[in-house]
């Protein structure tokens, strides 16, 4: 009898739903754009609103420490950037990066700055694609710094129960984003800052440069892959390994209670921290370090780590030191194979 009630029911929706659309009407969207249509003309900067509420804890509504601080805004104070990264591979989770040149134009400075917009949803790039120049009115949101990096978006508690800056909901895109003409693939907001050369190595190495006004930035750096995260405890857990200068040889390790790790991946489920993340070492040729941090279970973390020196292209920030989450794995160059994996000859 059941299976009899669902044919009927099938039937009759199938019915009713020919009976709405045609072979000569479309569907009607246009009431579901999830940004809105005008929130106003761009009355300030990025470097603006980050010198306003990004640079000091003391001044801030919320106060948490001096790494994790936020102000409402209840005002309208606009401004403009251009998508320079999105969570296209799933590496950057609810996050979308706005970088503008401000007046300066291309000069890297004060002028040319990026913040985090963190909107609570697990796929955004179809709608913020890189190039799309977005505008933004913070009355209603909340600015300020999550683990010492510019954000806006709405305060939320961890599971552990910390208070932080967390991404804003996603109906909220309704009236406080807009998102201007089509994406420019070309854009020169997508030009990554160049960290490769003599000078590029100089600016990471000097601490003074960890700053609010530095951070986030696009930026591109080069060289190995230093170590397996986990530190000394990992190491000692595990059995036999071979090493290639502190990089690991054989992308299989075996842990004294027989566990497999696929090690010599960005990001194995077996090396995450409470973060769900891997931290790996990328040494510079000057002797310098910038943690690449990768998310578990992405289209990243699977893929083998390279024995060579390559360039990483992502999006930088500090905290205990210069740290860079890849958007895609197209910024690692050259590129990795995906096919080189746990069955690759190479690696066995």
């Amino acid at each position: 009898m059941k299976k009899i009630l669902s044919i009927i029911f099938m039937g009759v929706a199938a019915f009713t739903m020919t009976s709405c659309f045609n072979d000569f009407d479309d569907a009607d969207t246009s009431n579901f754009s999830v940004t809105a249509t005008s929130i106003g003309e761009p009355n300030t900067t990025i470097y603006d609103i980050k010198n306003m509420y990004c640079s000091n804890s003391t001044k801030a509504g919320t106060n948490v420490n001096s790494s994790n601080f936020w102000s409402l805004i209840s005002e309208d104070l606009i401004f403009e950037g251009v998508v320079v990264g999105n969570d296209i591979s799933g590496n950057l989770y609810q996050q979308v990066y706005l970088r503008d040149f401000g007046t300066g134009g291309k000069a890297e400075g004060k002028t040319d700055q990026c913040i985090q917009l963190g909107i609570k949803n697990p796929c955004l790039h179809p709608y913020f694609r890189l190039g799309q120049k977005v505008r933004v009115n913070l009355k209603g949101l909340y600015v300020g710094v999550y683990s010492k990096t510019p954000k806006v978006g709405t305060p939320y508690f961890t599971s552990s129960g910390n208070n932080r800056l967390g991404p804003m909901l996603f109906d909220l895109l309704k009236t406080n984003v807009q998102l201007i003409g089509e994406p420019d693939p070309n854009a020169p907001e997508l030009v990554p800052m160049d960290k490769t050369t003599a000078t590029g190595l100089n600016w990471i190495k000097a601490n003074s440069n960890q700053t609010w006004e530095n951070s986030p930035i696009l930026a591109t750096v080069e060289g190995k892959i230093k170590e397996v995260q986990g530190g000394a405890a990992k190491a000692a857990e595990a059995g036999t390994q071979d090493s290639w200068n502190g990089v690991y040889e054989s992308i299989i390790t075996y842990y004294e209670n027989g566990e497999k790790c696929y090690s010599k991946m960005y990001a194995p489920e077996c090396l995450r921290d409470a973060g769900y993340a891997v931290d790996r070492t990328i040494q510079c040729s000057n002797g310098s370090t910038v943690t690449l941090r990768t998310g578990t279970g992405n289209d990243i973390s699977f893929l083998t780590i390279p024995k060579d020196s390559r360039k990483y292209t992502g999006i930088m920030s500090y905290y205990s030191g210069w740290q860079m989450q890849l958007r895609d794995t197209k910024d690692i160059y050259p590129q990795i194979d995906p096919k080189l994996g746990t069955d690759s000859d190479e690696n066995k």
